[in-house]
């Protein structure tokens, strides 16, 4: 409305009665959109509400297909997809074996398997997630994902900050839960390894800020994070991993901190310090020299 108002265009809205060209028009038009966002946030929370209550009876709620399993929407169930689960026998038999996720993923490339879109080209990271879904063991975890606001309509993974709700024996499981859990001790034997000797160190000082932030109320190190990527929005905040991970009620004191304001309280702690340096080296060259005093 404004970039059009600049540009000498004027618009009537013929249900509300406003007409741009009016001195009070844009005020007019502020509170009509400000009651909407409430009533949209209202109807949004409702939802949520309604989303929480079925998952925690165990209801399926946003079924994203996965390689294996075929999806029902009128019964709202899924059930096996038996050329499918051949391809995740495959995956799973060959990482217990000792098998990488790289080298599975080649594997599959050169045998031809598809996706569950129909592709035959296979990456690490897909292997890797196939490898981690708890649908394969017959469970069904709800909540991974969740909505950031009414407006923006941008979902972010769960870390804890909104509940998570697991059904047990949900469905029926290609992979037996034995070899569901050597496959997770072996994953989680491995990422710990490479953790310690590769990923760590890198991300530990990949910003200047990592590993240097601690929170004042679990002692836990703080995580950069960035909110609205790619958007006018984007911001870069630093949090409590132990609230990100374990969720808030685990650290409910602790509030994310922007990187801007770490920044500026950074530079006025150097600048403290320098003036405080600054003015002991001056006393103790003054004390070494009393001929200049006089």
């Amino acid at each position: 409305m404004r970039l059009l108002k600049e540009k000498g265009v004027t618009i009537i809205f013929e249900k509300e009665n406003i007409d741009t060209g009016g001195m009070q028009s844009e005020l007019i038009l502020t509170l009509l959109s400000s009651v909407a966002q409430m009533e949209s946030e209202s109807i949004s929370g409702n939802v949520k509400a309604g989303l929480q209550m079925k998952m925690k009876r165990g209801e399926l709620i946003g079924y994203n297909s996965c390689l294996g399993y075929d999806y029902d929407k009128e019964t709202k169930s899924i059930a096996i997809n038996v050329e499918e689960a051949e391809t995740v026998l495959y995956i799973f038999k060959r990482y217990i074996e000792g098998a990488g996720c790289f080298i599975i993923a080649k594997e599959l490339t050169q045998l031809g398997f598809k996706t569950k879109r129909g592709n035959t080209l296979w990456h690490e990271s897909t292997v890797r997630r196939i490898i981690k879904n708890e649908k394969y063991r017959g469970d069904l975890l709800m909540g991974k994902t969740f909505t950031v606001d009414p407006i923006s309509h941008r979902r972010l993974e769960n870390m804890g900050e909104v509940k998570k709700y697991l059904k047990e024996n949900n469905h029926e499981p290609i992979i037996s839960a034995e070899a569901f859990e050597k496959a997770q001790d072996i994953l989680k034997r491995r990422s710990s390894k490479h953790n310690n000797k590769g990923r760590g160190q890198k991300y530990s000082r990949k910003y200047a800020f990592s590993s240097m932030i601690q929170c004042g109320f679990c002692g836990t190190s703080f995580s950069r994070r960035t909110w609205h990527a790619g958007t006018k929005h984007e911001k870069i905040t630093w949090s409590c991993i132990n609230a990100i991970k374990n969720g808030k009620e685990n650290c409910p004191d602790s509030k994310s901190t922007s990187e801007r304001d770490l920044e500026l309280a950074f530079v006025d702690a150097f600048n403290t310090l320098c003036t405080f340096l600054h003015n002991y080296m001056g006393l103790i060259y003054c004390s070494q020299k009393p001929s200049t005093l006089r």
